[in-house]
């Protein structure tokens, strides 16, 4: 039967509980460490991606009992449960008083809406059987040459290396419609840079003149789960603004998670299609 009060209850409950983490993630300062975990999970939502690793940040395959059992692998005994939401789909019909013609009619309307409950789910580690192949599509770590001109190439706007003044390593221009490369850099860092500024070009719609932390946060998080998938080095990529981030509202800081992990997963999907 449906309870909108008990709904609302567990949607806060399980809001806040994500809330909690996701401060505690970047207050402790793993926010990088995260970043990295969360490739490994492209099936689960941000909040659930959270929840994971709050639980068991050494996590790297997770799955239900009963999907381990198809992949014919067994629990191990004591093993760790890690709880997750799920959404439950549900409906129910509501007479209603709807205007035909100037007069009242009673209708009968379907309401549709998710509930949630917990599921617990278990990582590979905690169980034994089968193995289980690791598929991979990374580029060959050892030439970052090559991925630099790729990412060129993939760029939706002409890049170009240029000799730039101070700590400026480079920047997207949307009124010349090009990004720029400081000439003098290394390849590696050469290919940190351009990431960083495709994911502005690319995804980045915040207003830099009053946004400018959320815009930076945004894409150095894009940039940073993208070049771990590649296995690239992001020395360059840094976190000033995630301690100022995190304190700020708190339903910013899951939909900048969720916007996150969307736009990284895309572009890594579109990286890895592309042919050069």
């Amino acid at each position: 039967m449906y309870n909108k009060q008990n709904k609302e209850n567990k949607t806060k409950e399980i809001f806040e509980r994500v809330v909690l983490n996701v401060q505690a993630i970047v207050d402790s300062g793993e926010y990088k460490k995260f970043l990295k975990f969360q490739k490994n999970f492209r099936g689960y939502s941000f909040n659930n991606l959270v929840l994971i690793f709050s639980q068991f940040p050494d996590a790297t395959r997770v799955a239900g009992k009963a999907k381990w059992l198809k992949l014919k692998r067994e629990i191990i005994n004591d093993a760790k449960k890690i709880f997750i939401i799920a959404p439950l789909h549900r409906k129910y019909n509501k007479k209603v008083i709807d205007i035909v013609d100037g007069e009242e009619v009673e209708t009968t309307k379907t309401i549709e809406y998710n509930a949630y409950r917990y599921v617990y789910v278990y990582d590979i580690s905690q169980t034994l059987g089968e193995p289980i192949p690791m598929q991979t599509t990374r580029l060959d770590t050892n030439n970052m040459n090559e991925f630099y001109e790729k990412l060129k190439r993939f760029s939706k706007f002409p890049v170009y290396e240029k000799e730039l003044n101070g700590t400026v390593q480079g920047y997207y221009s949307p009124k010349e419609n090009e990004i720029v490369i400081k000439k003098s850099l290394s390849i590696d860092d050469k290919a940190s840079v351009l990431l960083h500024e495709l994911a502005h070009g690319l995804y980045d719609n915040f207003d830099y003149k009053t946004d400018r932390n959320l815009s930076e946060v945004f894409v150095e998080s894009i940039a940073y789960i993208v070049a771990d998938n590649f296995n690239l080095d992001t020395s360059l990529c840094s976190f000033n603004y995630i301690t100022k981030w995190a304190k700020g509202d708190p339903k910013i800081v899951i939909d900048l998670g969720t916007k996150i992990q969307k736009c990284a997963y895309q572009f890594i999907q579109e990286l890895e299609n592309f042919e050069v």
